[in-house]
């Protein structure tokens, strides 16, 4: 038995029907929408702060968190995320080079790890002038600012705040 497979101008007629045609284009129409609704024009404006530690205790105070909402919301920030992530987790490294380099504002962690995640070119290089202190320098670059002992402040090179606010923070942070 030999099955005609053969694609031919009349067979293309009968499966796409301008009804069928037109079907697919709306359905892709108001996919596009959907998502242009609800991607594109949002408005809502985060600050996403990774926190990678393996101790318990924090290295700022509850009460530097509520500063830094407030200066957030001062200055059209709706919410300021932290996120406490542990390097040892399983699949600490996948987290951190999709959804932290794409969506991560702050980071906050030790030299080793900053060191670790330098070369792929995760943190923005700080103007050193506007801080005081110890930095955290790799390749004669500074890159982060020290706020605890051993825990630096990073800023992600995939930046989408205004840079300004994020050093306003760090001054936040260092009190």
């Amino acid at each position: 038995m030999k099955i005609d497979n053969n694609i031919t101008s009349s067979r293309i007629k009968r499966v796409l029907s301008p009804k069928i045609i037109a079907i697919v284009f709306l359905i892709v129409a108001l996919v596009t929408v959907v998502f242009y609704v609800t991607i594109e024009n949002n408005d809502k404006k985060e600050i996403l702060i990774w926190y990678v530690t393996t101790e318990s205790e924090d290295c700022f105070s509850d009460g530097t968190l509520r500063l830094i909402n407030d200066y957030g919301a001062q200055h059209g920030i709706d919410k300021v995320i932290l996120s406490r992530r542990h390097p040892e987790d399983t699949y600490f490294d996948v987290a951190i080079s999709t959804s932290a380099y794409y969506n991560c504002d702050i980071f906050i962690m030790n030299e080793e790890m900053a060191k670790k995640y330098y070369e792929m070119d995760m943190f923005l290089p700080l103007q050193e002038s506007g801080f005081e202190g110890d930095l955290l320098y790799i390749d004669d670059k500074p890159i982060g600012v020290l706020i605890d002992e051993g825990y630096y402040l990073l800023i992600n090179a995939n930046l989408d705040v205004d840079l300004q606010i994020i050093y306003d923070i760090f001054e936040i942070f260092k009190r």
